[in-house]
């Protein structure tokens, strides 16, 4: 659970570890027809580091198949579905060739996330022991290096997406004030995590202008935004305004 900071809004398949000698391909007609927005990222393992992606940002979505060039290793490969289908189909993978993961359909209501709600139930003394430092590390992260902060509160974040986080004392909340423009340009997603980094609280932000509610704990939040339509889609870093109030 430590270093657990799940993304509340899209559906979400790990797979490997997958040997690859050369090229790693999947079915991206399936990722299409499954969501309006994927995004599939190929990790390496044992590390974890990002090595590479493919989307529905970066693609045509006239071919059935999609490939990776990679060096000779081990990896993990994670994909994301945002705006999903009432069924979505996990794709068939191919490692050099020859098929390792076998495509696989379920269904996908919307609601299909909530179960993460139910998870804080499960809470007991050893995640408190591995989270105890989150809250404090976002508290205190104008003190630290930026890059160490990152890379330690998200291990494997999506390379399309921008990433804002931080902690809320009990009796606190998050003031939005965003650009209008770039609500039509990106999604902007908000979730709040227990001290333990439990789900608590997620919804997309719809206005330019809008306050969460206030916190009843020690807690910490991430916003997340991801392009809709194009991958280099014009942002500027003064269009995002987000305070802890």
């Amino acid at each position: 659970m430590s270093r657990a900071r799940w993304n509340l809004h899209a559906i979400i398949s790990l797979v490997g570890p997958i040997q690859v000698k050369e090229v790693i391909s999947f079915d991206a007609s399936a990722a299409k027809q499954s969501a309006q927005s994927w995004t599939l990222v190929v990790y390496s393992l044992p590390d974890f580091e990002t090595i590479t992606n493919i989307s529905s940002l970066t693609v045509s979505g006239d071919n059935q198949w999609e490939s990776v060039s990679l060096k000779p290793g081990k990896y993990l490969l994670g994909l994301r579905y945002y705006h999903w289908s009432d069924t979505i189909e996990q794709p068939t993978v191919k490692a050099d060739g020859v098929k390792v993961v076998d495509a696989k359909q379920i269904n996908a209501p919307t609601d299909i996330n909530s179960f993460y709600r139910d998870l804080i139930k499960r809470k007991n003394w050893l995640h408190v022991w591995l989270n105890y430092y989150v809250f404090n590390l976002l508290r205190f992260k104008q003190w630290l290096p930026q890059a160490f902060v990152k890379k330690v509160f998200l291990p494997v974040p999506n390379p399309e997406t921008k990433f804002y986080y931080g902690a809320l004392k009990k009796g606190e909340s998050i003031q939005f004030k965003l650009a209008p423009s770039l609500l039509t340009t990106h999604d902007i997603y908000y979730s709040l995590y227990s001290r333990e980094c439990f789900a608590l609280d997620w919804y997309k932000i719809t206005e330019a202008e809008h306050r969460t509610s206030v916190s009843d704990q020690k807690s910490i939040y991430i916003v997340r935004i991801h392009p809709k339509f194009e991958r280099n889609a014009l942002f500027e870093n003064s269009w995002v305004k987000i305070a802890v109030v």
